[in-house]
């Protein structure tokens, strides 16, 4: 199937009007809803009030792609809005402030073809000169004439770099250890991997391998935040990393990663691409995005 079937003229909001990410998704909503494509464009607006934006992925430095998996609509949406300046986006923890929205909705059985529209017109907005066309678009004409975009083809098989993390904060073998308590216990985040200059992969420091380093620090920090913690300034990464990771390929097939994460017992794997680390894969995005939580 090519993206210009679930693209019609009247889903190109061109100008898009708004100030704010929140505001130009309320607004593409809303005129979906105008268009019947939509058919509970209220509950999607309550959807949209109560979330925290999570499932708003940047791509480059103009472009957000929004995306929800509810039951307000019967079939796959996709909705195409250019601003014509950039709008304000702290609320996603944008570096940049986007142009272009990308809005796609699914109802929540649609698991795979969402998937895969979500990783095709990610990858195809990642060439800047799409991007740059899309961002001086004036009026719907401007945006159907975008060749690379309207002959997109949405693959039939799901891959690993359909679900997989793209944006991955990575860990330098000597930086201190005190860098690892900020990113896993501050952002939450499970595990990281730590590449060399290259990006190669060279190891993956998981909360485990943090416990098992910090545990005679455990005793005087009891009662304590993770802020008291005393970290020993001389630890670095390369001494707490686990060395052996199984990496994976992004063009491997997501069933084939599923099927080897449950044999390996596995939480997250590095994913690499001519050697180099391209994103991360875990247990959590993988349930997560193919159930729609």
């Amino acid at each position: 199937m090519q993206l210009r079937e679930l693209l019609p003229r009247e889903r190109l909001i061109v100008p898009l009007e708004a100030a704010s990410l929140r505001e130009a998704i309320a607004a593409m909503i809303r005129h979906l809803g105008a268009s019947g494509a939509v058919r509970d464009p209220q509950a999607l607006e309550r959807l949209l009030a109560e979330a925290r934006l999570r499932d708003v992925v940047p791509v480059g430095g103009r472009v957000a792609l929004p995306h929800f998996r509810t039951d307000a609509v019967a079939d796959l949406v996709v909705a195409v809005g250019v601003s014509p300046r950039p709008l304000a986006a702290r609320e996603a923890a944008f570096e940049v402030a986007p142009q272009v929205l990308v809005l796609i909705l699914a109802p929540r059985d649609a698991a795979t073809f969402y998937l895969q529209t979500v990783s095709a017109i990610a990858r195809v907005l990642r060439k800047e000169d799409v991007v740059q066309r899309l961002a001086q678009a004036r009026s719907a004409d401007d945006v159907l004439a975008i060749a690379e975009l309207a002959n997109l083809r949405i693959q039939p098989r799901l891959a690993v770099r359909d679900v997989m993390a793209h944006n991955v904060s990575t860990l330098s073998p000597d930086a201190p250890v005190e860098e690892v308590v900020n990113l896993l216990v501050r952002q939450r985040l499970r595990a990281l991997p730590v590449v060399g200059e290259k990006r190669e992969v060279l190891g993956i420091v998981s909360e485990w391998d943090l416990v098992r380093a910090l545990l005679p620090q455990l005793p005087q920090a009891a009662g304590a935040g993770v802020e008291d913690l005393e970290v020993p300034p001389d630890l670095r990464v390369r001494d707490i990393m686990t060395r052996s990771v199984l990496c994976i390929s992004e063009d491997m097939g997501l069933d084939e990663a599923a099927n080897l994460m449950i044999n390996k017992n596995v939480e997250q794997f590095p994913v690499v691409s001519e050697g180099r680390l391209v994103g991360l894969l875990s247990r959590a995005d993988l349930i997560r995005k193919l159930l729609g939580r």
